[in-house]
């Protein structure tokens, strides 16, 4: 999966810089939750596009941020935390279903675009020009991208990733498209999924916060049994270990993978709670709120905190602030039952 990162303007660069729209090379504007001066100014691709994608048509994101409710320590990773197809129908009337690649990527691209739907595909990261600094032209990491037009005759494709439009071109676009160097024999066709968007509904607030609470509920139901950040803490320090023996050269791919995980999707529990406690500020949604911002802002400390020791090959204690995490995990969700049970 690609690092998140911001890219600046290139050759292959972002598409505008003001004003969200889906109509290609008009600026764009993103959404609030991928602001610079949050915990998390990007998240994982899949969410992140989503995020712009629902952004742009004028929906609510924040009234599908749920199911991050029930992410949970999966012993070597935090739950890579997605929107539900049936959720995103129910919310927004769109629909997810997964393409059959059975010709060439670019004629399925064609067609589907040209009907109006957005392709999510899984490609290379290595020719991603807002991967710029991290993955491009430098390492091969797959990620996702939501494909918003493609012009086959300039070899021009613009696509939504992470938190903005860009553009890809030339040898870029011939290498993401798999065009050149062809795939081997044997090779795997990327996986692809379709939104169709030819029956978005847009609800009244009221209709669609009822909609919300309502998969909230299923969501708390199916949250983990026992508290994830404490057994996460249990591994943290044998973790940290192998990474200090390996060199510390994968730790990007396990923060990524764990930590990073962990307080992004806390911190859009937390934007969702605040969603349905309104203008008014409902107490208990609020506090739940909060306490789900504190495992966000301690995450966010402790990524560089394990880089550091990564890095420098000396282990240190973070039991602490591991288990004012865990507390918070606690205090929010009794926070959430309470709301809840109103």
């Amino acid at each position: 999966m690609s690092r998140p990162a911001s890219a600046g303007p290139e050759a292959n660069g972002p598409v505008g810089g003001t004003g969200a729209t889906l109509r290609e090379g008009a600026a764009w504007r993103s959404h609030p939750f991928h602001a610079a001066d949050r915990d998390w100014p990007e998240t994982n691709c899949y969410v992140d596009v989503w995020v712009e994608l629902l952004h742009a048509h004028g929906l609510d994101v924040a009234a599908m941020l749920g199911f991050t409710l029930a992410v949970d320590f999966e012993y070597d990773q935090w739950t890579f935390y997605k929107p539900r197809p049936g959720e995103l129908l129910r919310l927004y009337g769109i629909e997810v279903e997964e393409l059959t690649l059975w010709k060439d990527l670019v004629s399925h691209l064609v067609r589907q675009v040209g009907h109006g739907r957005i392709p999510l595909v899984e490609v290379d990261a290595f020719y991603l020009p807002d991967t710029r600094g991290l993955d491009y032209r430098t390492s091969h990491a797959k990620t996702t991208i939501g494909v918003l037009s493609i012009d086959p005759d300039a070899g021009r494709l613009h696509y939504l990733h992470n938190r903005a439009a860009f553009e890809v071109r030339g040898a870029d676009y011939r290498g993401l498209l798999r065009l050149e160097p062809a795939p081997s024999d044997g090779s795997l066709p990327p996986f692809c999924e379709i939104a169709k968007l030819d029956r978005l509904q847009r609800h009244p607030s009221a209709a669609l916060r009822d909609l919300a609470i309502e998969l909230l509920r299923e969501h708390a139901a199916r949250r983990p049994g026992s508290n994830p950040v404490t057994r996460y803490a249990a591994c943290v320090e044998s973790d940290l270990a192998e990474l200090i023996e390996a060199g510390g050269e994968t730790y990007d791919l396990y923060a990524f993978a764990s930590i990073r995980q962990c307080g992004s999707a806390f911190a859009f529990a937390a934007d969702h709670l605040r969603w349905l406690a309104g203008d008014g500020g409902d107490g208990e949604w609020v506090r739940a709120a909060e306490a789900f911002e504190r495992i966000s802002a301690t995450a966010s400390m402790l990524v560089l905190k394990m880089a550091r020791i990564a890095s420098s090959g000396r282990l240190r204690d973070l039991s602490e602030p591991l288990a004012g995490m865990a507390e918070a995990w606690e205090a929010g969700m009794a926070a959430v039952d309470r709301a809840l049970a109103r």
